[in-house]
Parts: structure tokens; sequence; C-alpha cells
């Protein structure tokens, strides 16, 4: 059985039956789980006791649940907090939403019901909890890697290659930095008077030498050369880089000299630089696990939309995809499109504070509903604030519901004041809106998307990006069977008036 007894549960009802048949219900899952029957002394339990899941009722008389609800959020913010009524309201529900409550249970409910929310709510709360641990793990190592901020890994260690080639006299130095998460096994970076003694240091067969060892030792290499004016002295330093015991990469030294003597003072300023070396290459690659560990925390935040979201299954892969071919068209770099794919990853980040209610509702949303899921943008926002790593997401975040004409939402931006992140998205999120089926009806198809698509441009859409997006979708060879289930003739897309001055 799992170990949830570190889980603190209260229960809050008026009527005792209640409390006893829950405290009940849910003993099989093995909480910490406390009853009280009394609102005033479960307000003063919420101030002195340790809370992570707060059920309680709605309707108590002096004190209600809101009461209980302000209180627990109060004292413990991430705690999760469910109501129970048995005289709901879409007003009354709404309220307590935007108040901070996880979800809304009717009474009378099934048990089952009951405990798959609680799961749900708890859940949302551990993936919570990791990226508020994650967001430290950032900031800890923004202060660890002071002496770098601001400097990229190739800079840095650029500038350690020069000051060993200055520190040491040598006519070449250069770093081999064995790098497996990358697309070439390894970093090379070099200083050298030429490039015949620039091969020499970048030749990956030095590394070798080190394969069967742990010794942090350099190895040092003498060969006597003759020379027009006399004979010289070539010397070949392979210095390891050790990291946690394993071999990480060498800084190689060929220095030429008339005696071939190196200095105890010049080895020990080779160790300090190795070791400069050796810390940047670890604090980059923490700083790339502790990059990628948040990014898939957060895009696992937007894979639970999804799931709560049953119109949009599969909505952010298909729209990083096409996003990122525009993106090509319109000339965008690689780390441009970087950006992108996470930008769209997150871009609907702030739907998981709307409820499900809402989320997967079929008909016509209401105006407090709609102004509940027209929150999500600054929600998302909210969620993001505050971390460098995810700076880049924030336009496509807060922009990709603005409209070319001023009449978007959440800023009511106009034109180009639009960043250009959100004025492809809005591009790409729509197309992928009207193509992709839904549980109430199917894709409208091809034709009609791009037909939305040029009726609205220069109205919802920027008409330079409709254009470049509809000249991609002529000249990439895109599924549209796999991607959206329906096999079209795409051979009228070549017939459509695309202005020349756009793809310029």
């Amino acid at each position: 059985m799992k170990d949830n007894s570190k889980i603190n549960i209260l229960v809050v009802d008026d009527e005792k039956y209640i409390c006893d048949i829950i405290v009940e219900a849910l003993s099989s899952e093995n909480y910490h789980t406390v009853s009280i029957s009394d609102p005033k002394q479960a307000l003063e339990y919420i101030e002195q006791k340790p809370v992570d899941l707060v059920l309680t009722d709605l309707i108590m008389g002096e004190y209600s649940g809101v009461h209980i609800l302000e209180a627990t959020l109060a004292n413990h913010s991430d705690a999760i907090v469910i109501l129970m009524t048995a005289h709901p309201t879409v007003q009354t529900a709404i309220s307590v939403l935007k108040k901070g409550a996880y979800d809304f249970l009717l009474k009378p409910f099934k048990l089952d019901l009951l405990k798959a929310t609680i799961n749900r709510g708890l859940k949302h709360q551990r993936v919570v909890r990791e990226n508020l641990s994650l967001k430290g793990q950032v900031e800890f190592l923004k202060i660890a890697n002071a002496s770098q901020t601001g400097i990229e890994i190739d800079s840095f260690l650029k500038l350690v290659v020069s000051a060993c080639k200055k520190e040491m006299s040598a006519r070449a130095a250069g770093i081999i930095e064995i790098d497996p998460g990358s697309k070439e096994p390894f970093r090379k970076i070099c200083d050298s008077d030429g490039e015949e003694w620039g091969r020499e240091v970048l030749d990956e067969a030095t590394l070798q030498q080190f394969a069967y060892t742990k010794s942090a030792k350099p190895v040092i290499q003498t060969e006597t050369i003759t020379k027009e004016n006399g004979a010289a002295v070539k010397t070949f330093i392979s210095q390891p880089i050790f990291i946690r015991r394993r071999l990480h990469g060498l800084i190689n030294l060929l220095i030429q000299t008339r005696f071939g003597r190196i200095t105890p003072g010049q080895l020990d300023v080779l160790t300090i630089l190795t070791n400069s070396a050796a810390s940047a290459i670890a604090n980059h690659r923490l700083y790339q696990d502790v990059q990628s560990s948040y990014l898939q925390a957060i895009r696992g935040l937007a894979n639970a939309i999804e799931a709560r979201d049953k119109c949009t299954a599969g909505h952010t892969d298909r729209v990083s995809k096409l996003a990122g071919l525009a993106a090509r068209h319109l000339g965008w770099n690689e780390s441009q499109i970087h950006d992108l794919v996470m930008g769209c990853s997150l871009h609907d980040i702030g739907k998981i504070g709307v409820p499900d209610s809402i989320l997967n509702k079929a008909d016509k949303l209401t105006e407090e509903e709609r102004r509940s899921m027209n929150s999500h943008p600054r929600m998302g926002l909210k969620i993001i604030q505050g971390i460098d790593l995810f700076k880049p997401a924030i336009p496509y975040i807060t922009a990709h519901h603005e409209r070319y004409d001023g009449t978007g939402y959440p800023q009511g931006l106009k034109g180009e004041e639009i960043p250009v992140e959100g004025r492809l998205l809005a591009v790409v999120d729509a197309f992928d809106a009207i193509m992709a089926n839904r549980p109430y009806r199917k894709g409208a198809g091809l034709r009609a998307a791009v037909s939305e698509l040029v009726a609205y441009k220069g109205i919802q859409f920027d008409p330079k990006i409709v254009d470049v997006f509809l000249e991609m979708l002529v000249q990439e060879h895109i599924d549209f069977g796999q991607m959206y289930g329906c096999d079209e003739d795409t051979s009228f897309l070549r017939e459509l008036p695309i202005s020349e001055k756009a793809l310029v």
C-alpha cells in the first residue's frame, strides 16, 4: 500500500455523519485524516496544524466554506481546497473557484468521484511543489555560477584557452570537451599561432592516454627538433579535466622553447585554469539538467491541461510542428526556433487555473465563463514569471489571443504592437482549432481552415504571416491525414493569391 500517512487531510462539515462517512471512505487510502464538524474549531485547527487538502461544506451557518477556504490559503498557500454543497449555482461555483478553490463537488456524490477528485488535487499539488523546488534550484545555480553570469559556455572556455596559451607561453592551446549530450561528441575550442599547431592540440587521439586512469596529473611529452637557428624543444602537455572522477575532456598545450623548461608555477596556473574549465563545464551541464527538468515539469502541466481539456488533445505538438515550419519560412534562426518550441509548449499553461467544467463545455460560454477562460494568458504569465529560463515563452503565452485589429485580449494590442511571436502563434493556433476533431464535431477541413485565415487577414491575423504560413503549406509536404485524420487534395493551395512582397 502506498504510504500516504504524511498527507494531512481535513474534512469540515457541520453534519457529523457526513464527516464520518468521508473519513471511513478515505481510511483505505492511509491518509492522515481529521474531521471537524464545528467550523470555528476547524478555523483554529487550520491556523495551528499542517494541512495539505481541505474538503469542506459550503453552507454551515455563521462560518461558511468560503471562510475555511480563505483561512486555508492564508495559512497554507499550496493547499488544495475542495468545496461541497447541495445547493449549487453557477455564480457560486465561479466565485469560489476564483478565490482559489481547486474543485467543487455537488452533494450527494459518489465516493469514487470523491476519491478521484482528491487524487487529482494531490497530483496537481505535487507538480506545483516540484516546480517550486526546481525554481529554487535554478536560483541557487545562478548564485553559484555568478562568476559566469551572462557568458555562454563557449565564450568562457575560449577565455580559459586564451589564458592558458598566454600564461604557458604556448604556440597553441585547445580544449577537447567530451559532450555526449550534443549532436557532436566533442566540443573543441582552440587558440593557436597557426592552423598546423591548432590541429595537434585538437587531436581526439590525445584522450586515449587517460582512458584507463583516474589521475588528474598532466602528461608532459618532449621532443627535440632541429631548426635553422639551432635546436628547440617541443613540449606537448595534456591536462585532463575530471569532474566527479570521470574524464570530461582535456586541455592540450603545444609549447616550443629553446630549453623546454616548464616551471612549477606554470603548472600551478594550468591547474587553476583547468579547475575553472571543469567548474564551468559542470555548472553548464547542471544548468542544462535543471533547465531540462524544469521544462519537463512545466510540459507535464501542459500535458495535464490537454488531459483535462478534451478539445485540445495533441494540440501542443501539432502547433509546435506547424509554427516551427512557418518560422523557418520567415527566416528565423535556430535560437528563435528553440524559443518557439518552448513557447508553443507553454502557451496554454494558464489553463491549469480554468475549471474542467469550462474547458470541456460544448455549448456557448456564459459571460462569466468567458472571462474565466480569457484569463488564461495572464494566469500563464504568473506561473512562469520570474524564471529567467522561460522568459522567451512570455510573448507566446501573453499574446496569442491578441487580434491584429486591436480587439483581442488580454491587452487589446494592435498590429505590430503585438509581438511577432504572438502574431505567428495566433495564425497557427486558429488553423489547428479549425482542422482538429472535437468530441462534439469533426474538423472543418483544410479548405475551410485556409478560407478562414484568408478572410481574417488584417482583422484577426497579420497578413504577412498568413501569406508566409500558406506558402509554407504549399512548399512543405505535410501529412494532414496523419496529423488530422483528413486526406485532402492540397493542389488548390497553389492557386491562392499569396503576396510575393510578404515573402521577402
